[in-house]
């Protein structure tokens, strides 16, 4: 279940951040101080998830919720490598919920 709550967690963080109104001056300012490096991460639905998800498994970690990383709940004890790891999990995961979702979208019948 700690890997099901991860993941979707993971997924509606990244998709307010990249695709959000709400998010639209944060992305805009950062797209101006620095568009190669800033521009492309607050766009890109591989590259957000991984920082959310490293940002959400330290965070998981050192309050205690180990069940909620779902590296650190099956028995990775080096933190670093668990916070990483939950990172590419959270990127693919997400990149894949995004591709289904954008075949959904294209394949609706438009009115």
């Amino acid at each position: 279940m700690g890997l099901l709550i991860f993941i979707l967690l993971n997924y509606g963080v990244a998709n307010i951040i990249v695709h959000g109104s709400i998010f639209n001056g944060f992305r805009d300012f950062w797209n101006r101080v620095n568009p190669s490096f800033f521009g492309t991460l607050f766009s890109c639905m591989i590259c957000t998830p991984f920082w959310t998800g490293v940002i959400l498994s330290t965070i998981f970690q050192t309050m205690g919720y180990d069940n909620l990383s779902p590296l650190a709940s099956q028995g990775v004890d080096n933190m670093f490598l668990s916070v990483f790891l939950d990172g590419c999990l959270a990127s693919g995961t997400v990149f894949i919920i995004h591709i289904i979702e954008e075949y959904f979208e294209l394949s609706a019948p438009r009115d």
